[in-house]
């Protein structure tokens, strides 16, 4: 176990006192969590179910075989592939990029800290703080950062976040087993289309529904570890789809050996993908003008995103440039599963656009489409000079050759005055300055 902790000044410091389950200990828990619902699970269809032993032992094999294979993928990810996923974070937010992260994004909880530890001595008074005092403490105290963004990232992601979904999802799982092993009738001549309780349906449309539904979630989440890209909602999304296979099959029409096709086939369908096709047979009176009117805004624009990068982002609810612009990166790296530098490169260039739209592409031939190039260009301009900023030859010429190609129509002094508002603007963003500590550029530039 880990326990962060730090020297107090006279109360506990909630707000910045983490403590987690290492590797090993994660591990026994996940793994007592399964043998216990298989257990639990055992002594209820022994005690309370009417079935002949053979069945018994059918369905307690089958749920114990289908439990462990859904559970050990999950088990290895929070053991080994999420601590890989947090040092990610770690390695990028480190120093002053992590205290202008917290400040940007965390600014709240940030401040909260410094009160707690004692840090800011008008905040432990209750007293008003003048200008950015915070900040500059926050800077100063990268050490509470750390422990800050640590206590932050577990609670949003760490291990009690995934428990509870988690056991839900081997729960639905050892039941739905269970009950495709206690239907199955071993002496009957044609046993796949033997009914069974379940609502009449066939042996052989029951299986092939849980049977669908199973692949699907081992598959889903197997690539998503791989990628190390599982979430808390993925997880109860598996669960949710399990419990859809009894619907499905009951829905579903045809003659057994079709129907039994066509409920497997629509098991390997993602939950989303099946609401979408209920809402286009519930809703059709959308019409095409409609569809123009509402059209989201493209997200093609950005630099490196193709259709399936778009369809990541339009699941997690981000279908429009502004949302990229204002999402905070880390949240959005762990639900889209994107590696974090590319997605500060999409809210980057997001930004960008938001200020002069579909125009910014014209500034990608001369490497100012993202928020970066734009910062060290301005500190160039107010003759701000850093071992850690490349060195821009002839700003003036680049900010004229920039507002060339974005204001054609308006008069040399006119755009001058606008681009370089506008380029200030950007570079006095709070997420610029995050991504300049984050990213500085090579000085040999």
């Amino acid at each position: 176990m880990a326990v962060a902790t730090q020297p107090l000044t006279g109360r506990i410091e909630e707000p910045l006192t983490e403590w987690h389950l290492r590797a090993a200990p994660r591990a026994l828990l996940l793994s007592a969590a399964l043998v216990g619902i298989n257990v639990a699970g055992g002594l209820f269809l022994c005690k309370l179910i009417e079935r002949p032993p053979a069945q018994l032992e059918i369905a307690i094999t089958l749920a114990a075989f289908v439990t462990v294979l859904m559970g050990a993928p999950l088990i290895a990810f929070l053991c080994l592939g999420w601590y890989t996923r947090y040092r990610e974070f770690e390695n990028s937010l480190k120093g002053k990029a992590l205290s202008a992260y917290l400040q940007r994004y965390w600014s709240k909880r940030l401040i909260q800290g410094l009160q707690d530890n004692h840090t800011i001595a008008a905040l432990s008074k209750g007293l008003p703080l003048a200008g950015d005092k915070w900040r500059e403490t926050a800077d100063a105290r990268l050490d509470l950062c750390d422990r800050l963004f640590a206590r932050i990232y577990h609670e949003q992601y760490g291990l009690p976040a995934f428990v509870p979904p988690f056991v839900i999802l081997l729960c639905v799982a050892y039941a739905a087993a269970a009950l495709v092993g206690c239907n199955y009738v071993t002496m009957q001549a044609d046993i796949a289309s033997a009914k069974t309780p379940v609502y009449g349906i066939t042996q052989q449309v029951l299986l092939a529904s849980f049977g669908g539904a199973l692949m699907f979630v081992v598959s889903d989440s197997v690539l998503s570890i791989r990628r190390r890209a599982l979430n808390v909602s993925d997880v109860y999304w598996y669960a949710l789809r399990l419990l859809l296979a009894i619907p499905i099959a009951l829905v579903a029409g045809g003659t057994d050996g079709s129907r039994a096709a066509f409920v497997f086939a629509l098991g390997t369908f993602p939950v989303d993908s099946l609401l979408k096709v209920i809402r286009r047979i519930g809703f059709p009176q959308v019409t095409a003008f409609e569809k123009e009117a509402s059209a989201p805004d493209t997200l093609l624009a950005l630099n490196g995103v193709t259709l399936p990068i778009v369809s990541v982002l339009e699941a997690e609810g981000v279908n429009s440039i502004e949302q990229v612009a204002a999402a905070d990166p880390v949240i959005l790296s762990i639900r889209t599963g994107f590696p974090f530098r590319f997605t500060l490169r999409l809210c980057s260039q997001a930004i960008v656009r938001r200020h002069f739209g579909e125009n910014a592409s014209l500034l990608i031939p001369i490497g100012l489409a993202d928020v970066v190039p734009i910062y060290v260009l301005m500190k160039a301009v107010d003759g701000v000079t850093s071992t850690n900023l490349p060195k821009v030859e002839n700003s003036a010429s680049v900010i004229e050759d920039a507002a060339s190609r974005l204001f054609p129509n308006d008069n040399d002094e006119q755009r001058k005055a606008v681009i370089t508002m506008k380029f200030r603007q950007i570079a006095a963003e709070e997420f610029t300055v995050m991504l300049a500590r984050i990213t500085p550029l090579d000085p040999s530039l």
